[in-house]
């Protein structure tokens, strides 16, 4: 199945909601407490990856390596011409003149994470859940969301919290539970609930940091599925480009974006997914 430029699968003006930029050490230090040390992987890569496949659009995440220094991420965003906006990370101490700025440079949100103590993936660099509360109201007033990485497996016990946030959350990767757990769990039923009560949103992404069953990531399709059948006016999709697991072999990003399309077969769906929904969220051109 191709995904080649011209071909009905090419998602044109299509946005991915979820890339990271790596400068080289020399221009850009990575923090000291981080757990791991990518390659340089810049923007003419993405581009050039990701652009023949119809990707015009991107949402820059800061990673866990660059801890709440987002220079790489302002850089990166000064390049985009209006193509590009961003998720940056925040302590509570901010300043409001450094919060502004960034909303100008065109952050639309602030990352944070939640995993239980001891959890290998509760890397160094990022910014905990508990800065939530002290920063929520600021991020309201900025029209900023919260980009939130845990496992779904801890939802449960944050939906009340959850509910009651004032700006939209947006779950990373699926909800990072092993997809070998199904689809069934109470994490991806807390998932569902909070779909259904419109206060999340969740992204496509990261299916090979869930799977065990690389390249077809088959055990990950059960939740791609629920997810999709739940709500798809609340999903969008993300690359995770360039894919800075720690492990392992990286994916190919055209064959994840076939894999979408392979598991979201209304043509309708894909473009609100891939188009629509992420447009209104993070306010893109039309």
């Amino acid at each position: 199945m191709d995904l080649g430029q011209g071909s009905p699968l090419t998602a044109a003006m299509a946005v991915d909601c979820h890339l990271h930029v790596v400068a080289p050490l020399d221009r850009f230090p990575m923090a000291q407490e981080r757990s791991y040390t990518p390659p340089p992987a810049p923007l003419e890569r993405w581009r050039d990856t990701l652009g023949p496949l119809g990707i015009t659009h991107g949402v820059l995440v800061q990673p866990s390596f660059y801890g709440t220094d987002n220079r790489a991420l302002l850089d990166a965003l000064a390049q985009g011409h209006g193509r590009l906006v961003g998720v940056a990370a925040v302590t509570p101490d901010i300043p409001d003149r450094d919060l502004d700025r960034l909303v100008d440079a065109g952050v639309r949100g602030v990352r944070m994470a939640h995993f239980e103590p001891g959890d290998p993936r509760s890397m160094g660099g990022f910014v905990p859940f508990a800065a939530f509360d002290p920063l929520e109201d600021r991020l309201r007033e900025r029209s900023m969301h919260l980009q939130l990485f845990t496992d779904s497996r801890l939802l449960p016990a944050l939906t009340p919290r959850l509910r009651r946030a004032k700006v939209p959350v947006v779950i990373d990767h699926m909800g990072r539970a092993p997809a070998s757990l199904g689809a069934e769990h109470a994490g991806i039923k807390a998932m569902r609930a909070l779909l259904d009560g419109g206060a999340i949103w969740v992204k496509l992404s990261g299916v090979a940091n869930i799977s065990d069953k690389a390249p077809g990531y088959e055990d990950a399709r059960a939740i791609h599925e629920v997810l999709l059948a739940a709500h798809p006016e609340r999903l969008l999709w993300g690359s995770d480009w360039p894919h800075t697991k720690r492990s392992g072999t990286a994916p190919d990003s055209a064959a994840l974006l076939r894999l979408f399309h392979d598991w979201t077969p209304h043509r309708h769906d894909c473009d609100r997914i891939l188009n629509r929904n992420p447009r209104l969220l993070y306010r893109l051109p039309e």
